[in-house]
């Protein structure tokens, strides 16, 4: 059964501190599916249980974070667009940026049965698609990576596995039962 909870978000500004853990709104959204797995869509994130299996299609800049307890064989993924909340425009949408949909999801994870010490991370994605952007404001892509690791330590979420950056785009494939994630990359396929 998934339960997705990513679309309007309603979040209380002010409170920063406490930003994923004040949700005034949760609308489930619809579902679409790749070969029998989830589509997380841009901006959304997915929490399951074992077996099933979730897909973040065309990840350029994006990062594509997968958090779970394999001993409850419950895992999500978050499909993040944005590196964070306090610098994004759209505040009713929290899931759309890495640091508040870590918080986010990390709850609903500890909600559906996973316990929080035995929570554990992959990432995958955060390229930098356009060669010609130097800037560092403007690489989103390593700017997403970095605070999704940043927001996981401070979750105490140990990052077991990571493939972010270069130039190219991902798909993201991840397996709730065992925590894999494989990844298609140019044409190329490898497993974190």
């Amino acid at each position: 059964m998934i339960e997705r909870r990513a679309e309007g978000l309603a979040i209380e500004e002010e409170k920063r501190v406490t930003l994923a853990r004040r949700v005034d709104e949760v609308q489930p959204c619809q579902a679409h599916y790749v070969d029998g797995d989830a589509v997380v869509g841009v901006g959304e994130y997915q929490v399951v249980h074992a077996p099933e299996k979730l897909v973040c299609l065309g990840l350029g800049s994006c990062v594509g974070i997968a958090i779970f307890d394999i001993s409850s064989q419950i895992g999500g993924l978050i499909h993040a667009m944005l590196p964070k909340y306090e610098e994004g425009r759209d505040k009713t949408k929290a899931s759309k940026y890495a640091d508040s949909a870590v918080m986010l999801m990390v709850d609903e994870l500890v909600e559906m049965g996973a316990r929080k010490p035995l929570l554990r991370a992959k990432i995958a994605g955060g390229a930098q698609m356009f060669s010609f952007i130097s800037s560092d404001t403007l690489n989103i892509g390593q700017r997403n990576s970095v605070v999704a690791k940043e927001t996981l330590k401070k979750e105490n979420i140990p990052l077991l596995a990571e493939d972010v950056g270069g130039t190219k785009g991902r798909t993201i494939f991840f397996n709730s039962v065992d925590g894999s994630i494989r990844i298609q990359k140019n044409g190329e396929v490898s497993q974190i």
